[in-house]
């Protein structure tokens, strides 16, 4: 399948994104803290959290032999004060925010002249870096006005780019693979996952459909200035991280309210030459025409059950045009057995052979608890069961 029958892994990568044959399945589960929570400190070699993140992440895929597809490489600088308000940009200075820590929880507080108000995020020792909402931004109709005043007074001038940090990391990857920058959520799917909840999400959007999506388009507006950044950037593959599930919305509001702006940022990033992925970490079966429609380029971290609901070779069958990357389950990152392992990731290889743009990597997150040992033997089978020149 492919003319060139030693690539490198920046090579195998970029070929895959452009539908272009490869010598072999690329291997690139997503590796962050959470996933070498547990694991020994010489997988980063010698690493710690105080070293640039897209450095220890690197160091960590090469000691687990995959093909490096490195995730959340900087071109803009968060705002300043509370992390999960400002995910779709700051304010602009009628607002302010501020970020504390308090009996155990992350509490993030949003002040302007109309009202203020916070949010609470916890954190389990399981997960450790990743909290989860225990109190949500917005809960009511008086809330929600706050918020509409607040995100009416973003700031919207272009972010200030940070493109030397890009360049850095793609240094240190070199012709082992490539570094992505993030993109955050469609603006429907920030309200769900970050500050307001699904159900006040939902109750507030039926009650009151206008004024939520007036707060739609004004958050849509904040992301478009950070895309400006990324348009001009280094970057070649972008991925947004949408986390996109039928567990939280259905075919008909994706169609509505998720597409639409998907469908929007990716003819704005495709006119400037780069790739667009869509991070879909949940139940997806029911989106499958959206998905084949979608001008984005591919879908990335796709789970199958039991997390999800796509295996990727279905998803590679049904989603022809578009890359497709995941696969593995988080069972079997974490499987204590060799057996078990081989015998999912060569029946998976095999049945993706047959399509370009597959590449085999994690359904979502690799877990913390996956073994070194299994990456490795995944490896193994990439350059056996997975290669096209044997």
């Amino acid at each position: 399948m492919a003319k060139n029958l030693n690539m490198t892994g920046r090579e195998r990568i970029m070929a895959a994104l452009a539908l272009q044959p490869v010598d072999k399945i690329p291997f690139v589960p997503l590796i962050d803290d959470y996933t070498l929570k547990d694991m020994p400190p010489e997988i980063t070699g010698g690493l710690s959290p105080r070293d640039p993140y897209p450095a220890r992440m690197a160091a960590a895929s090469r000691a687990l032999e995959c093909d490096l597809l490195i995730r959340h490489v900087r071109l803009i600088n968060p705002p300043k004060g509370a992390v999960h308000l400002q995910l779709l940009g700051g304010f602009g200075p009628e607002v302010e925010t501020k970020i504390d820590f308090k009996d155990g929880l992350l509490v993030e507080t949003l002040i302007t002249p109309v009202g203020t108000l916070t949010g609470h995020w916890a954190f389990s020792d399981r997960v450790g870096s990743i909290p989860h909402a225990v109190k949500h931004v917005v809960n009511n109709l008086e809330e929600m006005k706050i918020f509409h005043w607040a995100v009416d007074h973003m700031d919207l001038n272009r972010p200030e780019p940070q493109y030397e940090n890009f360049n850095l990391a793609d240094q240190d990857i070199g012709e082992d693979g490539i570094a992505t920058t993030s993109f955050n959520n469609t603006p429907l799917m920030f309200l769900i996952e970050m500050v307001w909840g699904l159900e006040n999400t939902y109750y507030l959007l039926n009650d009151y459909p206008g004024e939520v999506e007036a707060i739609l388009q004004q958050l849509h507006l904040s992301l478009k200035r950070q895309l400006e950044v990324i348009v001009d950037s280094p970057a070649r593959v972008v991925i947004e991280y949408e986390n996109t599930s039928s567990t939280l919305l259905s075919p008909k509001m994706f169609r509505k309210y998720v597409l639409p702006f998907l469908d929007e940022y990716a003819e704005i990033l495709r006119s400037a030459g780069k790739i667009y992925l869509v991070h879909m970490c949940g139940r997806l079966r029911a989106f499958k025409e959206d998905l084949v429609a979608g001008r984005f380029n591919g879908i990335i971290d796709a789970p199958p059950p039991p997390t999800g609901d796509f295996p990727l070779d279905e998803a590679a069958a049904g989603l022809k045009g578009k890359v497709v990357i995941g696969g593995v389950d988080p069972t079997t990152f974490i499987s204590p057995d060799p057996a078990f392992v081989e015998a999912e990731i060569s029946g998976l290889l095999q049945r993706l052979k047959p399509f370009r743009g597959v590449m085999l990597g994690s359904a979502d997150v690799a877990p913390r608890g996956a073994l070194p040992e299994n990456f490795k033997l995944m490896r193994r089978l990439i350059d056996t069961v997975g290669a096209y020149n044997r």
